[in-house]
């Protein structure tokens, strides 16, 4: 008699653990769950990005040979979609093992961002000296900012 109820209480189990598994999911929006939260809206819906490549020459570490450089001076950013004053829109370069090693910053004036007008970011910040390079670069990411992150 033991052994049936002891059945009977790991079926009972099982079915108790099983059913949490076998409900449906729901989805679960983040930014939803402060007060008076609303989702943000990105300011634009495409955008093209494209490169400026800088050539120089240089000695190489520890020799006195002439090394030749081709690196990502500047990103090329386009929309066809306007967004506001104050926005920025930020240029991050990541090498293969997705790691950004370089990023430039443009901070939009009073004036905005028209679109369809070809903006570039300069690449001002690099993590070790050529590591814009051509070469090392992966990936980029563009991230865009308007002036006021609100729907």
């Amino acid at each position: 008699m033991q052994p049936l109820i002891l059945m009977a209480i790991v079926a009972v189990a099982a079915v108790g653990l099983g059913m949490g598994f076998l409900a449906p999911g729901f989805d679960l929006n983040v930014q939803q769950l402060g007060a008076q939260e609303e989702d943000l809206v990105s300011p634009i819906t495409s955008a093209s990005v494209d490169f400026q490549i800088l050539a120089y020459t240089d000695n190489a570490p520890h020799s006195q040979k002439l090394v030749f450089y081709n690196v990502i001076d500047k990103c090329s950013f386009h929309s066809p979609q306007d967004f506001g004053s104050n926005g920025v829109i930020i240029c991050k370069l990541s090498d293969i093992d997705s790691d950004i090693v370089a990023e430039g910053r443009l901070v939009l004036t009073t004036a905005g961002y028209e679109g369809s007008t070809t903006t570039y970011i300069p690449i001002d910040q690099v993590v070790t000296a050529n590591a814009n390079e051509v070469q090392n670069i992966f990936d980029v990411k563009i991230i865009v900012l308007g002036d006021n992150p609100t729907p």
